[in-house]
């Protein structure tokens, strides 16, 4: 599958799962919550069989808008270059003394949402997600990467693109707890501490989990 080309969950996805408000099957529900981004269409569907889902629930899924396929994307080395040749410019600049014009700290807008890619929605500390739809898979891996995912999508959107990739990729508990320490960084701001530090607890907490599924290595 080319790059960016696995399934993610829309924002009406994102938002049916804190909010329940199309009242899905627990069959749809297992299978919207595996699909993260980072698992194949050919694994998803594999994963959603073991659990007792019907392949149709995938296509309903995406007919319902609830998730999509990105289309692939070009590795930089692969895309086109123009080829137009350099237009002159005439700029008159005024004799002015240099001044910086950028708004006095206060009034810049933080980087900051606070809700994460479900729009309108409750902020990440306060989305409560039922993971017990995801049956025999390791549901406290995905909430844990989850909550991770949620949060540094509010706080650090653009900056933590890089840690978003990561938590992805994590396939182990292992993997995930080492991601901890750099997402506490990308959410470390003074008015934040507290929630901060409950997010990461309560992760610590769904990655000691004992493990009883067979499938959390997918």
């Amino acid at each position: 599958m080319g790059i960016g080309n696995a399934p993610i969950k829309t924002p009406d996805g994102q938002a049916e799962l804190a909010t329940r408000a199309r009242q899905l099957s627990q069959r749809h529900r297992t299978l919207l919550l595996l699909v993260d981004g980072r698992r194949s269409e050919a694994q998803l569907r594999l994963l959603a069989e073991r659990a007792g889902v019907p392949p149709s629930v995938y296509d309903e899924l995406l007919d319902m808008g609830l998730i999509t396929v990105p289309l692939p994307t070009l590795p930089i080395e692969l895309a086109p270059h123009p080829t137009l040749p350099p237009l002159p410019v005439d700029v008159t600049l005024p004799d002015v003394a240099p001044e910086s014009e950028l708004p006095a700290a206060r009034t810049l807008q933080p980087e900051s949402t606070l809700n994460g890619d479900i729009g309108n929605y409750e902020p990440w500390t306060m989305v409560e997600t039922d993971y017990s739809d995801l049956g025999d898979l390791d549901a406290p891996l995905e909430q844990a990467r989850d909550l991770l995912i949620r949060a540094v999508r509010a706080e650090a959107p653009v900056a933590g693109s890089l840690t978003l990739m990561r938590l992805r990729r994590a396939h182990t508990r292992d993997e995930l707890d080492a991601l901890i320490d750099e997402v506490e960084a990308r959410l470390s701001r003074p008015h934040r501490t507290l929630a901060t530090t409950q997010l990461m607890r309560r992760v610590r907490r769904l990655i000691d989990a004992p493990v009883d599924s067979s499938l959390s290595n997918f």
